[in-house]
This record gives C-alpha cells, structure tokens and sequence, in this order.
C-alpha cells in the first residue's frame, strides 16, 4: 500500500482487518454450502448417496453407526411379509393375526412399524370395523409393547396385544415346547436380519 498510495502500513492493516471481519461471515453460509457439495460428489462413486447435506458434517463425528437391517437405511420403508408369519395357535389364519396387530396399531399418528402393520389390510379402516374401542395402551420402553381393549360386535371383550416377542410371550400362557420353537423362529430371523414381532389377543 505504502508505495502506491504512500499510505502508512498501520492504516492498511486496519483496512484488512475490517475486509476480514466484515467478509468472513458473509463468505461462511457459501464456502460451506460449496465443500459439503464437494463432499458429497466425492461419496457418490462409493455408491452413498446424500439427501441432506448437513449429513455429511454430522457423519463427520461419528465413530460407530448401528443399524438394526429393517430397510429404514436403505429403501426408507418397513414392510411385513405375510409369507414369513407362523402361527403357534390352533385355527388360527394369518390374515386374523394381521388382523390383530392392526387392532394394536395407532390408526393415527402411526410410526413405521403401525403403518406397514396397517398398509397390509386391504382397507386401513378394518383395524377398527365392527369393534368399540375401550383402552389403548400405548408403546414405551420399559413394557416394549402396545395393546387395544375393544368390545366386538356380540358384546365381548377382547385384548389385541403386540410388540417384542419376549414381552408378548410373558403375557401367554404357552408350553415349553411353544416357546422354544418361538425362539428357535426368531433366532432364525435374526440370522437373516429380520425384525421379529409378537402378536397375541387375550379374550
């Protein structure tokens, strides 16, 4: 500066300083925006693909990342398989079980689990046809499970109950040899990462 302008060296210090703290803050917002793009150009040959950008600073503190394999990682969406279910009681059909856990299931402000539950009727508005509602109990992490006390149509009561199989199991009255081929199915999914769910009805 001072041989252009013959300007002292103080005044052009203070001249940078006021560039800087004036332009740093405006430049932070785009420099940012522009390296998290770069960032996620990068991760795209190794097949990852970011639909938030602010992703990609959050993974940056991440040490270990657990997923429990139901989908949510990689299509974003639970689904039941109808094929997979086995029953343990007697004449008992397995779109009745369905039926069943549909009952137990929010028909409102559903979370993933109630609304695949609930996306397998062929009308949603089943999980609460020809039943009054009494009581719904709803999930929380000491009991792992949700419940429905309905009256049917005949006048009787009845209790639909769902959630991790172990609590479910606790509530039955089954045979040991029930439970162990309870297990034995849900250590069989486990093997090919699928999510387990107990269902039962109390009448």
């Amino acid at each position: 500066m001072y041989p252009i302008q013959h300007r002292k060296y103080r005044d052009g210090i203070d001249n940078l300083l006021v560039l800087l703290i004036g332009g740093i803050p405006i430049a932070m917002p785009t420099v940012l925006s522009v390296t998290m793009a770069i960032g996620s150009h990068r991760l795209s040959p190794q097949g990852a693909i970011t639909k938030r950008m602010t992703a990609i600073e959050e993974m940056t503190g991440m040490d270990v990342l657990c997923s429990d394999k139901t989908g949510t990682l990689t299509l974003n969406k639970l689904s039941v398989d109808k094929n997979l279910i086995e029953v343990f009681a007697k004449n008992v059909e397995k779109d009745y079980v369905i039926l069943l856990a549909a009952r137990a299931s929010r028909t409102e402000n559903q979370d993933a689990i109630d609304a695949a539950i609930v996306g397998m009727l062929a009308d949603p508005k089943e999980a609460r046809a020809g039943v009054r509602e009494i009581h719904f109990f709803p999930f929380n992490p000491v009991d792992k499970r949700t419940a429905l006390t309905y009256i049917d149509s005949d006048g009787n009561w009845h209790r639909s109950s769902k959630g991790a199989p172990e609590q479910i199991l606790n509530l039955c009255n089954c045979k040991e040899d029930v439970r162990k081929k309870a297990h034995s199915v849900i250590d069989k999914f486990a093997e090919r990462g699928l999510r387990s769910l107990g269902v039962a009805r109390q009448v």
